[in-house]
């Protein structure tokens, strides 16, 4: 993929085929989503941004809360054991990511998103 412009990392970012997100976890919001992002939650985009981000994990908010502390501590984080509430009421198995970064004198964090549905359903017992 060739990538030219003004905004190299903004192209990259609305361009990947996995889902990606940048996060504002002070306010539990959804900053900016890419196309596959919201094709992940299962929502549109416009969608993505009005929902707080513990919306998406409704069941696993003190695990995420301690993901958030870790990566806001460390600069980043990853995890295998949280799932995605999809606009649908289904519940994806996820790998994320998470790099935080600042911007504007504010903290942000940057979510790469893997679906581990299919490699669930190859697990023993699944």
């Amino acid at each position: 993929m060739r990538v030219s412009g003004e905004h190299p990392f903004e192209d990259l970012f609305e361009r990947a085929r996995d889902p990606a997100f940048i996060l504002d976890p002070i306010a539990d919001r959804i900053v900016a989503a890419n196309p596959a992002g919201s094709a992940h939650l299962g929502v549109s985009r416009e969608e993505a941004l009005a929902t707080p981000i513990s919306r998406f994990h409704p069941g696993e908010l003190p695990q995420l809360e301690e993901l958030i502390g870790a990566v806001l501590r460390d600069g980043h984080g990853t995890t295998v054991t949280l799932t995605c509430k999809t606009g649908s009421g289904e519940c994806l198995p996820t790998e994320m990511s998470l790099y935080a970064f600042e911007r504007n004198g504010h903290v942000h964090l940057l979510a790469l998103v893997h679906d581990r549905s299919e490699h669930r359903k190859r697990e023993p017992g699944h």
